[in-house]
């Protein structure tokens, strides 16, 4: 594979012998989005750390509209309901990982509300605030506590939780976006980080089908040395780390048919799960990585 040298801004490699990441390209990836063109991934052979190339100074523009999957744009209601049973019970099981039930929540990135309005009916309505790019909430945060990201700088160091799940990745500076995301914790407030695993089994098993890929969307791809690195960076405490298994087999048969998705893919998605989970359960190679860290 061909050595990359560029990126000399995404910080020092924790793993290599004289702290510089070398990157290796993995290949050319189909873009998602439409609107960027060629697409390559490259990865740091020494702590694993995945980039996402063209460089984006700004990603606002992939999400105008809530077009993207992010968003899930026109769900039918079965499917709603399916996913609002599923968000429910992650929302109880964070819960239980963290041991406590905070006061004030912020969900950063909250994408389609629909998991922050599940956790703020577990804990009590109001508790839990979303926030993304947008100055409106999504619809299923309509009459639920929302604050736009560039509105947040008055909130700062006021929630008990700070929720960033599925956000680092998009983003070209993963540093920067922890520190501001960290920064809207009270000293001693939790901090939950959530992103996909590029050495999940299931993304060398099914190459650029594997739904987490997701370029150019997922800009940053974190290995779990190179994901533990950087919160440890970003000044915060490491309480406990969590493989996690994300259901997203339905979605990765559609990329590999080539169809959009849609209520039968995730049918399908939940058929399979039970295979999903065994073989990241007999790999150790999860489809995701969490980490609940603390804020001094």
């Amino acid at each position: 594979m061909n050595v990359v040298t560029a990126f000399p801004s995404r910080g020092m490699c924790p793993l290599a012998p004289e702290g510089g990441c070398e990157y290796e390209t993995l290949g050319s990836f189909d873009d998602k989005s439409g609107k960027v063109g060629k697409v390559e991934v490259v990865r740091c052979r020494h702590c694993g750390i995945g980039i996402t190339t063209p460089p984006l100074p700004d990603v606002a523009f992939l999400y105008e509209g809530r077009e993207s999957q992010d968003f899930q744009p026109k769900t039918a209601r079965l499917a709603h309901k399916i996913k609002e049973v599923a968000f429910r019970q992650q929302a109880l099981r964070l819960l239980r990982e963290i041991g406590t039930r905070p006061g004030r929540v912020l969900d950063f990135g909250c994408g389609s509300g629909l998991f922050t309005r599940c956790l703020d009916d577990v804990l009590a309505p109001g508790s839990v605030t979303g926030s993304d790019f947008h100055d409106d909430p999504p619809p299923d945060l309509a009459e639920r506590s929302y604050a736009p990201m560039n509105s947040l700088t008055k909130l700062e160091g006021t929630f008990d939780l700070v929720l960033a799940m599925h956000v680092l990745e998009h983003d070209d500076d993963a540093a920067g976006l922890l520190e501001r995301i960290a920064r809207m914790a009270r000293p001693g407030g939790y901090v939950v980080i959530e992103v996909p695993n590029i050495d999940c089994v299931w993304a060398a098993l099914l190459g650029q089908a594997w739904d987490a890929w997701y370029v150019p969307f997922h800009r940053t791809h974190f290995s779990k040395p190179s994901l533990a690195s950087l919160v440890r960076c970003g000044g915060l405490e490491i309480v406990r780390t969590i493989d996690i298994c994300v259901p997203t087999m339905g979605r990765t048969l559609a990329n590999a048919l080539g169809a959009g998705n849609s209520l039968p893919f995730l049918l399908a998605g939940i058929a399979l799960h039970p295979v999903q989970w065994i073989g990241e359960k007999l790999s150790k190679r999860p489809s995701a990585l969490r980490i609940i860290a603390r804020r001094g």
